[in-house]
């Protein structure tokens, strides 16, 4: 004896029709809406959150993302080098600073040694320089990574408070 698979047929697209219907958005009112802050460099495990990377607080948006070192011995300076987007959404940081050894140094414009330097770019607003503030570099090892932290106060007075940089490499 044969059977027919036709009523099968029949009752598969109104289970399927049925298990849409009971999906929906009021389910999930009981679970607290997350708080997150802008993530430009959308890396998840960036410094913000203990990972390696670059991350700050730029006037209350944080930008994160990876980054790259930039060795110029002949200057005795390092730079940490992030850039974020394309286009009219390009940003980029460049944090210099004029020593191969840790320790702390205060921002300036000199670019004298034992001095940093900051700047932030982005396509929409231009150049943003340090007026002041300082960094502290806790590891700094030209091969194996830079590591530090760092406050500063730009010239348009935009605050960069909770900045990181860890392991970053060339």
């Amino acid at each position: 004896m044969k059977k027919s698979i036709f009523p099968l047929l029949l009752v598969l697209p109104f289970a399927f029709a049925l298990s849409l219907s009971s999906c929906s958005k009021d389910d999930d009112k009981d679970d607290p809406t997350p708080v997150a802050k802008n993530n430009t460099g959308g890396n998840s495990n960036s410094a913000c959150t203990g990972g390696n990377g670059f991350c700050m607080d730029y006037g209350g948006t944080e930008k994160s993302g990876s980054a790259r070192l930039i060795v110029l011995n002949s200057s005795n300076k390092i730079r940490v080098y992030w850039e974020n987007g394309t286009g009219a959404a390009f940003e980029q940081v460049e944090l210099d600073i004029y020593s191969l050894s840790p320790g702390t140094f205060p921002f300036n414009g000199l670019a004298t040694p034992n001095t940093a330097f900051l700047q932030y770019f982005s396509t929409a607003s231009g150049v943003n320089n340090v007026a002041y503030g300082n960094v502290v570099v806790s590891a700094l090892d030209t091969t194996g990574g830079v590591t530090g932290t760092f406050t500063a106060t730009m010239n348009d007075s935009t605050k960069i408070t909770d900045g990181k940089f860890t392991n970053i490499v060339k």
